[in-house]
């Protein structure tokens, strides 16, 4: 199937497994809560897995006798449970399956049989295999006659016929035609024709000398496997939905290998296949999860003797799709996520498996667009690139941009290489040639590279070949505007072979393993320090040094880092060294980020908040070796709560807004952000207080709290918008799910059902199965979700209920909102706004009094529902802010039964501070700048019903969240459970200078409160508020008043110097006679330079001659107590001397004739005080020569005081630096 261009595209990279229960047809386009959703096909693939691992695991990997053993256990288990699955129907065919990846066997059987095989003991799961025939457009193209010696643009790697002799070179496709003469083979039609004929058997004709092994997992047969993987000159489109055949793949790639590295060998193994076994026509097999997972497993294993030694060195792969997500800590994953960790596995056992990073840059011009399998971080991921007329390198038009979606500790793609016109073999042509250009041809490239530096340093390993590739690579790469390439497009760069061969060091981050250093997303407040450790090995024989320098993009936001690394770096010969490399991010120099609703979502603003450059290790004459890194931080929102002007209103503006019945609590809160900042404010549908038990792992999206309701909008031609707004527990990166099995790309849907529906069907008691609405105009508000649109950003969409739905098409009612999305990048916070008029669909729902229901709402996401199965439907009316009920009551005064209508919700709005006499204008969204003061307002009736009909406050409470980072906090809307008092904030710290005096402030005590309001007013006439210290401290070095003002009681109690380096308060709250509770409130003890140098000893006389050459440590004679640096100065020092203001070392020769005594003083700053010492320098002129005596009667003899003085200096010198 060919993509185009458009809005299915932009984020396909489909599961390739769904669970078997729902492999039926589809007929809605209502994204399902609880369920994945497949089409129905004729003939299913199971595939069936078995409750134990695979043979390999962390405990197998390096212990042979034990995977062997694990391995015999898993082939033992599939075989009994294969015999059972065949004794259900003798027409169920057997598959190969997976043991060493994974547990799991395959069957092609009747989807009624899904149940009986999940019955059967020791299996797990059934899942139906569901394979998409992706393949780039140009697969149909016929071959081009070329001659195989024609020059590509792209250049050799080497001169050398023996390049990569002793390396194996695996590829993964559609088979490889091992009879052209590109790859070793006679090219004769009638040799091609009888490996045609022997497709599926072995036969003379291979194994050959250059395609040394290989596997069809894709027979010809039409199921099964076979040993010959001949690639088929086979041209084929399927009639009923144009899905086509990649063929001679697999050809072309070996061929690119082959002739960089010819002395390389060539495993081949088929993974997709068109064939005719029954005379029926040609059928399509594309490649799925299983068949590649397969592929790895034999390329490891090739004769499936459970041992590894004959595996490929490197793997060749290629990847459809696009917006990989990978976590490696999941434990919800899918299909996709499960082939890159497949990859990693292969990687653990030794192999390098070269991915390319996909064709996404066609689809939208985005960030967070790399293949699934390319995600993998052990993958070596590689883009394209071609040269202008002017050898300017420049990615190519299809290149696509990184990162990985849920990784923060690495970034891709790794590389780029050549990627067009590229000379390649055709699948049958004998010696014909094509050229190709796509970015799996830079993937082939950078494999034969590999296999290349393997064969010339054999005794490294893969891990160590990838890293000096990248280590090495030149990153003087453009990107399509003509501007350096960033590092999500291009990674290191290009490969230079020779530069990689010539390297005497290997670089890469310690915990990782990986060649660059990607400090990821960060949201932080104040100054805050990352640290990552480099570990450089020395390949050479001899002791190398390199300087240590750090490069950067030059963007606005590097004046937020500071970097702390070594200016040189030692490594002895064959050794590792780690040194640490320092980020120090001060987040209040950062701009706001530009990423603040869902339209922001582009490269160009990406741009500015990606944050990259390299650290390059350089030495004379050496290559240079660089890790690239990246960092993308953001400064978080603050706010501090006034609660000394909490109050409750009755008759005010704001609660008349909600009814007359209503009364209002506000208070006062300041935006502390060093940024402006939107806050918005939402009535909660429903709060998920933790995370769901048994989902702790699972990196799906998982609602923290959802709300909304309606509100006024001017853009709408009612006047009135629908708001649904929610917070996940953890940031999603860029808008959409990160498991595509379950509801597509959508981030997050909603199904709204009316009252009645709900009613009728008792969800109000509890959703036992997915509700089934037949009638959309009676029983359905609205499905609504947010998804990616054309450009890659996330969007708010609708169903069109107006429409009917037609299931040949059925995206055709998904429908974009005009009102914007408001989502950040890394986000947790979400708001998706509608025109209340676009919802309107039947008599039913065609005014906003049809929208005043206790509506039945269900959310969800990829890996979650909200609410789950089995627990009642939320309901939420939008127009009250909350579930209205009706209820019955007798009126005593009158004899008659009254009804009385409760709300159990509430409306909090935000208003701007006004002057006196001014109208204040509340909103649920208000942008504050940096500083700023509002006044957040909840108006309900359930807090303050005091007569009959008051039912409480039934809710959630409310969310009130930042739309420009991930801060937010859930609330009760008044109480809730807690007291309305505020307490101190426990754990606070602060900080007071050791010479502070009696009396000084140190600080004002911080208030807290579980809710937002809350009170503590200390000029209350009646019950003020106070706080007071709650614990004894010796030396009461400090006091708190009632109002929360710290102060300095005992500044002799302040002695850093003394060992007073911090103290621990313990302060309580107090009105009337409600506690709260004691909270630590910490104060540091700032150390102040109060204290000069201490001269620890008398500097000793020194005499000598004045042409000896002096080496005096002045600074073993100071100490400086309180840690600060000392700069060291000398005066009356003779001619020719001079001493090193840090280091203190007097070195020099003496200017001939200045023989004399010298008194040389010594001075000691730590910038704020001195300290002086002196000592006498003697220097005595050479004695004339005389005639030496022949003999002497004098053996010994003594040393005089000036050069025992001497001596002592030099020998303690010895001792500290030796």
């Amino acid at each position: 199937m060919s993509f185009k261009k458009s809005k299915l595209a932009t984020c396909i990279a489909l599961a390739a497994m769904v669970p078997a229960s729902i492999a039926i047809a589809q007929s809605t386009d209502a994204l399902s809560a609880y369920s994945a959703q497949a089409k129905k096909d004729q003939s299913v693939t199971f595939n069936v897995y078995l409750s134990d691992v695979g043979s390999l695991t962390k405990a197998t990997v390096n212990n042979k006798k034990k995977f062997a053993a694990n391995l015999k256990q898993v082939e033992a288990k599939q075989k009994s449970v294969l015999s059972e699955i065949m004794a259900l129907d003798g027409n169920i065919k057997a598959l190969p399956g997976a043991k060493i990846f994974g547990n799991f066997v395959r069957v092609q059987a009747d989807p009624s049989y899904a149940n009986k095989i999940k019955s059967i003991t020791g299996v797990k799961a059934v899942i139906a295999e569901v394979t998409t025939a992706v393949m780039p457009v140009n697969a149909m193209r016929k071959p081009m006659a070329g001659n195989l010696s024609t020059a590509a643009k792209a250049p050799a790697l080497v001169d050398d016929v023996t390049a990569g002799e002793g390396v194996k070179v695996a590829i993964i496709g559609s088979g490889v035609d091992y009879t052209h003469v590109g790859l070793g083979g006679d090219g004769e039609a009638a040799t091609y024709g009888e490996a045609m004929a022997n497709a599926v058997n072995a036969f003379d004709g291979f194994p050959t000398d250059v395609v040394v092994e290989g596997m069809d997992l894709s027979s010809d047969a039409g199921w099964g496997l076979d040993p010959n993987p001949i690639d088929q000159n086979i041209y084929y489109t399927r009639d009923y939905d144009g899905s086509t055949h990649n063929t001679g793949h697999g050809t072309r790639l070996a061929s690119v290998v082959h002739s960089l590295a010819p002395g390389a060998k060539i495993a081949a193994f088929k993974t997709s296949n068109v064939s005719d076994p029954y005379g029926n026509g040609y059928s399509l097999s594309a490649e799925s999860s299983s068949t590649f997972m397969l592929a790895l497993e034999y390329a490891l294993d090739p004769n499936q003797d459970g041992s590894f030694d004959d595996r490929a060195d490197i793997i060749v792969v290629d990847a459809l799709g696009g917006s990989a997500f990978y976590a490696p800590s999941d434990n919800g994953i899918s299909g996709p996520v499960a082939e890159a960790h497949a990859i990693e596995m292969a990687s653990g056992l030794g192999a390098l498996v070269v991915v390319n990073a996909g064709t996404g840059g066609e689809w939208f011009d985005n960030r967070f667009n790399m293949t699934w399998r390319g995600a993998a971080p052990s993958a070596l991921t590689v883009g394209g690139m071609t040269t202008d007329a002017e050898d300017k390198m420049m990615v190519t038009e299809s290149t696509p941009h990184g990162p990985v979606r849920g990784a923060n500790g690495y970034s891709k793609p790794d590389m780029v290489s050549y990627a067009e016109n590229i000379d390649v073999a055709v699948v049958g042509g004998g010696d014909q040639t094509d050229t190709e250009s796509h970015t799996v041809m830079a993937a082939a490239r950078v494999a034969a590279a590999a296999a290349v530096l393997k064969s010339k340093r054999p005794e490294l390993s893969m891990v160590e070949i990838k890293a000096l590739l990248m280590n090495t690579a030149d990153n003087n790469v453009m990107d399509l505007a003509n501007k350096q390439a960033e590092l999500v497009l291009i990674g290191n760069g290009v490969e230079n072979i020779d530069a990689a061969m010539n390297s005497s060091v290997v670089a890469w981050e310690k915990n990782s393993y990986q060649p660059n250093l990607s400090f990821g997303f960060e949201e932080g407040i104040g100054v805050q320090r990352f640290v990552k450790e480099v570990q450089l090995k020395n390949l050479a024989e001899e002791t190398v040094t390199y300087q240590v320098v750090m490069s950067s993009m030059g963007k606005s936001g590097d004046a937020a880092l500071t970097w702390d690394v070594p200016t040189s770096v030692s490594v002895p010969a064959g050794q590792t060294v780690i040194f640490p490399v320092v980020l120090e991010i001060d987040f209040t120099k950062l701009d706001n980020w530009p990423i603040k609703m869902a339209s922001d979502f582009t490269s160009e603003n990406w741009s500015k908040v990606e944050l990259s450059g390299q650290l390059h290790l350089t030495a004379e004459e050496k290559p240079t070796v660089s890790m690239s890194w990246l960092v993308k931080p953001r400064a978080s929102t603050e706010i501090t709560r006034d609660f000394s002007t909490f109050e409750e209103q009755y008759g005010s503006e704001l609660s008349n807004k909600f009814s007359v019945e209503a009364g209002a609590y506000v208070q006062q809160f300041t935006n502390t952000s060093v940024t402006e900042t939107t806050f918005a404010v939402f009535p909660a549908m429903y709060h998920q207080k933790q995370l769901p038990e048994g989902k702790e792992n699972t990196q799906g999206n998982m609602p923290n709290v959802v709300g909304g309701g309606i509100y006024d909008e001017a853009m709408c031609s009612t006047g009135k918008k629908l708001v649904v707004a929610g917070r996940f527990f953890k940031p999603n990166d860029a808008g959409m799910a990160n498991h595509f099995d379950k509801g597509g790309a959508a981030l997050v849907w909603w199904n709204v059902y009316q009252e009645q529906f709900v009613l009728d069907n008792e969800f109000d008691k509890g959703v036992n199965s997915e509700p089934y609405a037949w009638d959309e105009a009676t029983q359905m508000v609205m499905g609504g979700f947010i998804e990616p649109d054309e450009n890659g950003s996330p969007a708010s969409w609708f169903i069109d209920y107006k429409q009917e739905y037609d299931w040949t098409q059925p995206r055709k009612r998904y429908t974009k909102s005009k009102l914007p999305t408001y989502m950040t990048g890394h986000g947790q916070n979400f708001v998706s706004q509608y025109c209340l008029e676009d919802l309107y669909h039947g008599e039913d729902m065609d005014s906003i009094e049809d929208f005043d229901q206790n509506h039945g709402w269900i959310f969800a996401t990829d890996r979650d529902a909200i609410a789950d199965l089995g627990e009642p439907i939320i309901q939420f009316n939008p127009v009250k802010y909350g579930k209205v009920k009706k209820e019955a009551y007798f009126d005593w005064f009158t004899g008659e039964m009254k009804e009385f209508e409760s709300n159990a919700g509430g409306l909090p709005l935000i208003s701007r501070l006004v002057e006196e006499g001014e109208t204040k204008e509340y909103s649920p969204m208000v942008t504050l700048a940096a500083g700023e003061t509002a006044e957040l307002g909840m108006a309900s009736e359930c807090n303050f019903s005091f007569n009959i009909g008051g039912g409480g406050c039934d809710n959630h409470g409310m969310m009130l969240i930042s739309l420009e980072d991930n801060w937010g906090m859930t609330s009760p809307m008044g109480q809730g459970s807690y007291a309305f008092i505020a307490h101190p904030l426990d754990g606070q710290t602060h900080s007071v200078d050791e010479d502070a005096e009696m009396g000084s402030v140190v600080a004002q005590v911080e208030l807290d409160a579980a809710t937002f309001f809350a009170t503590a007013n200390f000029d209350s006439e009646w019950y003020p508020y106070t706080l007071s210290l709650a614990n004894a401290i010796p030396g009461d070095p400090f006091t708190v008043s009632g109002s929360g003002e710290i102060i300095v009681n005992n500044p002799a109690a302040l002695d850093y110097d003394a060992g007073n380096m911090s103290y621990n308060l313990e302060v309580i709250g107090r009105q009337g006679n409600t506690y709260t509770a004691v909270s630590n409130v910490n104060i540091m003890i700032n150390n102040v330079n109060d204290v000069a140098p201490e001269l620890v000893g008398e500097m000793p006389a020194v005499s000598m001659s004045e042409t000896d050459a002096v080496e005096i440590d002045a600074s073993m004679y100071f100490n400086e107590a309180e840690g600060d640096a000392l700069t060291f100065s000398a005066t009356d020092l003779p001619e020719g001397l001079s001493i090193d203001s840090v280091s203190g070392m007097i070195t020099g020769s003496a200017a001939s004739g200045a023989a004399g005594e010298y008194t040389v003083v010594v001075t000691a700053d730590d910038s704020v005080n001195k300290t002086q010492a002196s000592f006498v320098m003697t220097l005595n002129a050479p004695a004339a020569p005389v005639e030496e005596p022949v003999e002497s009667s004098d053996s010994g003899g003594s040393l005089g005081g000036g050069l025992l003085g001497l001596l002592a200096l030099l020998t303690i010198r010895r001792k500290t630096f030796g």
